[in-house]
């Protein structure tokens, strides 16, 4: 089975360098908000209308249409599902977060280090390397 999401990679820019935006959610692990489109969604309307949800941000900007995406797989009802979530790096013009409470247990603005070291599952984890490492070749950072 197939499942497919979208989010938000927030990214704030300050003096000393940039920091990324990431939630826990309910079941314990880290990552970035995200979540699945309504029927006739577009992918970055998806992306942007969970991230709204789920951090209470609207003050932001996605860096062009650029993505990335990572999958994985796990079990569902016993049905092995092949997830793939395609993330959109967005600048956000505060740090200021309220939480959607049903979806996030906790958040953390974290220097790049400090949000590799965070992030709960490889993945994510390779998905912000990319990122980042995207924000240096472009000169975005």
């Amino acid at each position: 089975m197939k499942d497919e999401a979208f989010g938000i990679v927030p990214i704030l820019r300050q003096e000393d360098g940039e920091k990324f935006l990431l939630i826990q959610h309910h079941a314990g692990h880290w990552g970035f908000p995200k979540g699945h489109a309504d029927p006739g969604e577009t992918a970055i309307a998806a992306a942007r209308r969970e991230f709204e949800e789920e951090t209470g941000i609207t003050a932001y900007e996605l860096l062009g249409e650029t993505s990335f995406a990572e999958e994985y797989s796990f079990i569902r009802h016993k049905i092995n599902v092949r997830k793939t979530v395609t993330y959109f790096p967005a600048v956000v013009t505060s740090d200021v977060v309220t939480c959607q409470a049903k979806e996030i247990k906790d958040y953390a603005w974290l220097p790049y280090e400090a949000a590799v070291k965070k992030i709960t599952f490889s993945p994510a984890r390779q998905l912000l390397v990319k990122v980042y490492d995207h924000l240096k070749q472009s000169g975005t950072r």
